[in-house]
This record gives C-alpha cells, sequence and structure tokens, in this order.
C-alpha cells in the first residue's frame, strides 16, 4: 500500500453527528401532510433530492427557501424563511467527540495533510461556522460543495481534492459513510473507508498502521 499523505474527511455522519428530527416534526407540523407515513418520507426524499443545487452553491437561500416551500407544501405565512432556515440548520447536531479526538491524534503526528470534503450548503457551513467547534483547528484545509459547485459523488469534486492535497491518488486516504461516495473515489484510485460506526473506524486505521493504541 502507498504511504498515506493526505486523509480526507466528510463532515455529516463521520465529524458531525446529524439529526434530521427537528427538521422533519417541524416542517411536517407545518404542511398539510399526513399518513400514510410513507407519503411524508417520500416528499422529505424528494425535498433532499432538489436540494443538490443548492448545496452546489447555485441556487440563493431565497430560491431555496422557496423551492422548499413548493415541495414540502409550506405555507409562508406559517413559516417564514428565518424559522425555515432555524429549523434547516437544526439538523447539524453535534461534533463526535471520537472523531474530534482521532483528529486531534492525526494533527499531533505532523505525517498528513487533514481535509475535510463535504456536501454542505451555504447555511449549514454559516452555523457550522459560528459554532466554531474544536474539529476546525485540526483541519488543513476545507472542500465545500457549495464554493466548488460539485457535489459527492461526482468524480470532480474528488480532483479537486486531489488536486488541494498535492499527492497521487493512491497517497489519500478518504473517509466517507456514502457508499456511492466511497464507489466514485476509489473509481479514481483513491484509498477509501467507509464509515459505519466509530469502533470499526478506529479499527481500520490501525490495520492502515495511521493510528495506534
Amino acid at each position: 500500500m502507498a504511504n498515506i499523505k493526505a486523509i480526507v474527511f466528510d463532515l455529516g455522519g463521520v465529524i458531525i453527528e446529524l439529526d434530521f428530527s427537528n427538521f422533519y416534526n417541524r416542517i411536517i407540523s407545518t404542511s398539510p401532510l399526513e399518513n400514510p407515513h410513507s407519503r411524508q418520507t417520500n416528499v422529505m426524499l424528494e425535498f433532499f433530492r432538489q436540494s443538490d443545487l443548492y448545496h452546489q452553491g447555485k441556487m440563493s437561500d431565497e430560491d431555496f427557501y422557496n423551492l422548499s416551500c413548493d415541495v414540502l407544501k409550506i405555507d409562508k405565512y406559517v413559516l417564514n424563511m428565518r424559522e425555515f432556515f432555524e429549523a434547516f440548520n437544526s439538523i447539524i447536531a453535534y461534533p463526535i467527540v471520537e472523531t474530534t479526538e482521532i483528529l486531534k491524534k492525526l494533527k499531533a503526528q505532523n505525517k498528513f495533510k487533514i481535509m475535510a470534503l463535504s456536501n454542505v450548503n451555504s447555511s449549514h457551513w454559516k452555523y457550522l461556522k459560528a459554532k466554531n467547534w474544536n474539529f476546525f483547528k485540526y483541519i488543513d484545509e476545507f472542500i465545500l460543495s457549495h464554493e466548488v459547485h460539485f457535489t459527492k459523488p461526482d468524480p470532480r469534486i474528488f480532483q479537486i481534492a486531489i488536486q488541494k492535497s498535492g499527492c497521487k491518488p493512491e497517497e489519500i486516504l478518504f473517509i466517507d459513510d456514502g457508499f456511492n461516495n466511497i464507489r466514485s473515489a476509489k473509481e479514481l484510485g483513491i484509498k477509501c473507508i467507509q464509515y459505519f460506526n466509530i469502533n470499526d473506524f478506529i479499527e481500520e486505521l490501525k490495520n492502515l498502521n495511521i493510528l495506534s493504541d
């Protein structure tokens, strides 16, 4: 195995815990969506599919709010734009303590360029920056979908990561919880770990001699 020189982390689900329940409940309570539950689920899935352009930075906050109101059947007089984004940003729950500790240990080794590669929209990013959680200080560079205008699993966002890392693909380790994202990165020659849980993740890092006991 090639010597790993850069480690690229996904944010949501790997470094940051996500919780869709508050957003879901807040939105459903303002819309005419009713049972069966599958109908609600289908509408929410359509909402997240339609949000891709927002994650790519190709849609303004206002346009995204208007689109969301249309897709989710939101009455704008019941849920204004400020209230919508408060609910939307509540998806970001808290940093995963164990992953933050891993970042700290990797940073202390001074052997790797540590990067984050995330499908993140401008609203969530502003919210994250305002939180200023500890993990920020351990990451050398952020590649954000709304700034580069591509979202994973588009291979072009991984090509940007390769370029910014200054490494060969086989010298990069990418960690993500999404299967399609992992598959896309692997096709470019990037080494990958699919994140399932913190214990398995730690073991995989140890097996690669990246992390020690």
